[in-house]
């Protein structure tokens, strides 16, 4: 008996086997390199977008310093004509001729204190 056991589970993935190529034919392959670099050569390669304002801050004991437009400013250095005066957890402020600016890292949300009450 568990020779015919044996023999019908064996027989059974014998044909569940052909269809697994067919399922690792839909798998990306993940060593694959990206398209840009497959692309023939006389075709343009887009360049990726420059990234364009505050992107990070850095702030620590030994360092205060903000990444703006790619470039890392330290704390006292310029950027342009500006200088950066402050850099805090949520943003930086800038100097120049034309009076002060500030940049924040999620400019369109403002953090704000809720009071909550308990019922006893």
């Amino acid at each position: 008996m568990t020779r015919f056991l044996s023999a019908c589970l064996g027989g059974a993935a014998m044909l569940l086997l052909p269809g697994a190529p067919v399922l690792a034919d839909d798998l990306p392959d993940p060593t694959r390199p990206p398209a840009s670099v497959m692309a023939p050569s006389d075709l343009p390669v887009s360049e990726p977008a420059k990234p364009v304002g505050l992107q990070s801050v850095i702030v620590s004991k030994k360092r205060s310093a903000a990444i703006i437009d790619g470039q890392i400013i330290e704390l006292g250095g310029k950027y342009g004509d500006v200088r950066l005066i402050e850099v805090s957890d949520i943003g930086v402020i800038l100097q120049g001729a034309r009076g002060k600016r500030t940049m924040t890292l999620f400019p369109g949300v403002s953090i704000s204190k809720k009071v909550v009450r308990s019922e006893p």
